[in-house]
C-alpha cells in the first residue's frame, strides 16, 4: 500500500523511521513489526481525526514532518496542559517523531484516560509500545482498535495483519520444520585415511626388521556415492525463546573397498534464548553413532553451549564450549572424555556479490578413561578460516582452510615416542541454485596428516558432485 506524505499529515504522524529503544527492538525490526507500526499510522489516516484549532501551529509542523519543532513548542506547556486530550495527542505525535516513544506513550495514555474511545490515540499508543519493545501491550491496544465497528474495513484488515504479526512474535515465531536431502558421488584417493608406506619399522620390534602392512592398513583409492539427510524443527515458546531439535544421517558406499563403507546418525536437541542487545544463547544435548562396514565403531554423547551475536556492522561473533564422551564398543580402552572451547568471527560485506569471510580458533583436551591407554590422551589446538562470494547470478563460490595440532601425553608403546600430529585441510567448491529448493554443487578437498609416527602420516584428495534439495 503506497501512502503519500499528505495523507500522513492528516493524522499528524510522519512516515519515517521510528527510533527504537533497547530490548526487543532490533528483532522486531527484522520481523517486520517496525514497518507494521509505521503502516498503522498511515492506515489510520482514513479515520481523519483533526487536531484542535488551538494547536494549529504545532499540528502544522507535525504534518510537514517536523515533529522535533512541534515538540519544542508543546513540551514547555505540558505541565500546564497535561490532561487536555487534544494537547496530549499532539504532544504524543511530536514526541514519537522526535524519537521519544516513552514520552509519547505517556501522552497517549493521558488521552485515553479522558477519552477511552479516541481510536487514533489508542492506535498510536500501540505504535509507541512497539518502539518501546512492549509487544504484548501493543497487541492489546491494536486489537481494541480493530474491534471497533467505526473503523473502516480496509483499515481494520490492515490492523488485523499487524495484530497477527504481533501474535506470531509473541509466540516466538511459531513452529518451523526444515528438511534437506543431498546426493553426492565422486573420487577419494584414500578412503581409509591410511599411510602410503606398506613397510614400516616398529621400534618396539626393531629386531624383527620391517613390518609389511596389509592392504586395509595402507591408503586405498576408490569411487564413492553418498546420501545424507537432515531435519530441523524449531518451536517458539515466547519472544526470543525457542526449542530446537536437529537429526541427521548419512551413508557412504565405496565402489570396491566396501569394508570402509561408513554410516553416521546424530541428533542435537536443546533450547535457545535470543536477546536484543547481547545476542543469542543456546544449550543442547548431542549424540552420534558412527559405523564402519556395518559395525558400530564409535558412540558419542555430550553437550554444547553457544553464544552468538551479530553487530549492526554485520559482524558475527561466537563462543562455544563442548563436552563429548567417546566410547568404542570394540576397544573400550580408547574410551575418552573430550573438552573443547572455541571462538569464531565472521563478516558480511556490502556489494552485489555478497562476500562473507570467517575465522575461528579452538582448543581442548581429550583424556582416555583407562589409564593403560594414556598414550592416546592428547591436547589439541586448531584454527580455521574461509569465505564465500557470488560469482554470477545464482552461483556462489567458497573456500576454506584449517589446521589442527595434537600433542599426545605418553610415549606410544609400539613406537616408543610421544606422538605429535599436524593435520591440515583445504577445500574449494561451487554451489549453483537451480531454484529456491534445488542446488547443484562441486567440491575438491585436500587433507594432509603430518606425524612423527609414520603410521599416522597420510594425504587425501576427495572430489565430488552433489545435488541438494530443501523441502
Amino acid at each position: 500500500m503506497n501512502i503519500g506524505k499528505a495523507s500522513l499529515r492528516r493524522v499528524g504522524s510522519r512516515c519515517g523511521t521510528v527510533p527504537l529503544g533497547r530490548g526487543m527492538a532490533r528483532p522486531l525490526m527484522r520481523s517486520g513489526l517496525l514497518g507494521a507500526g509505521l503502516a498503522i499510522a498511515a492506515a489510520l489516516s482514513a479515520i481523519g481525526v483533526a487536531a484542535a484549532g488551538t494547536l494549529e501551529d504545532a499540528q502544522a509542523l507535525i504534518d510537514k514532518g517536523n515533529g522535533p519543532a512541534a515538540y519544542r513548542i508543546l513540551k514547555p506547556e505540558e505541565r500546564a496542559r497535561a490532561g487536555e486530550p487534544d494537547f496530549d495527542y499532539a504532544l504524543g505525535l511530536a514526541a514519537m517523531d522526535s524519537g521519544k516513544p516513552a514520552e509519547a506513550a505517556a501522552a497517549f495514555e493521558r488521552v485515553l484516560a479522558v477519552d477511552p474511545d479516541h481510536l487514533q490515540a489508542r492506535a498510536e499508543l500501540g505504535r509507541a509500545y512497539i518502539a518501546l519493545n512492549e509487544p504484548e501491550a501493543a497487541r492489546r491496544e491494536l486489537a481494541t482498535v480493530k474491534a471497533q465497528e467505526t473503523v473502516p474495513p480496509g483499515v481494520k484488515e490492515a490492523i488485523a495483519r499487524y495484530v497477527d504479526a504481533l501474535d506470531t512474535g509473541l509466540s516466538g515465531g511459531g513452529t518451523t520444520l526444515k528438511r534437506h536431502l543431498e546426493l553426492s558421488a565422486g573420487y577419494d584417493s584414500n578412503v581409509n585415511n591410511s599411510t602410503a608406506d606398506n613397510r614400516i619399522l616398529i621400534p618396539a620390534f626393531a629386531g624383527l626388521g620391517y613390518a609389511t602392512l596389509s592392504s586395509s592398513a595402507t591408503g586405498q583409492e576408490d569411487a564413492f556415492a553418498q546420501v545424507a539427510g537432515r531435519m530441523s524443527l524449531t518451536h517458539g515458546l515466547s519472544i526470543g525463546r525457542s526449542l530446537f531439535a536437529d537429526v541427521n544421517a548419512s551413508y557412504r558406499g565405496n565402489a570396491e573397498y566396501d569394508q570402509f563403507n561408513q554410516a553416521i546418525a546424530g541428533f542435537n536437541v536443546g533450547a535457545a534464548q535470543r536477546t536484543p542487545d547481547w545476542g543469542s544463547f543456546s544449550l543442547s544435548m548431542q549424540g552420534q553413532s558412527y559405523w564402519i562396514d556395518g559395525q558400530p565403531y564409535r558412540y558419542t554423547v555430550g553437550g554444547l553451549g553457544q553464544w552468538n551475536y551479530r553487530s549492526e556492522g554485520q559482524t558475527d561473533y561466537g563462543v562455544y564450549l563442548q563436552y563429548a564422551h567417546l566410547s568404542y564398543p570394540s576397544n573400550q580402552g580408547q574410551n575418552a572424555n573430550r573438552y573443547t572451547a572455541g571462538a569464531t568471527i565472521g563478516q558480511s560485506f556490502a556489494g552485489s556479490r555478497e562476500p562473507y569471510a570467517y575465522a575461528g580458533i579452538y582448543g581442548g583436551y581429550e583424556k582416555v578413561t583407562h589409564s593403560g591407554f594414556d598414550h592416546l590422551s592428547n591436547r589439541f589446538l586448531g584454527g580455521r578460516l574461509g569465505g564465500e562470494i557470488t560469482l554470477v547470478s545464482q552461483l556462489r563460490g567458497y573456500a576454506s582452510a584449517s589446521i589442527e595440532v595434537a600433542d599426545y601425553k605418553d610415549p606410544d608403546p609400539l613406537f616408543l615416542t610421544e606422538r605429535h600430529t599436524v593435520r591440515s585441510d583445504a577445500s574449494i567448491g561451487l554451489r549453483y541454485a537451480l531454484n529456491d529448493a534445488v542446488t547443484l554443487g562441486a567440491n575438491v578437498s585436500y587433507t594432509n596428516s603430518d606425524s612423527n609416527i609414520v603410521l599416522y602420516e597420510y594425504d587425501r584428495v576427495v572430489a565430488g558432485l552433489s545435488l541438494g534439495v530443501d523441502f
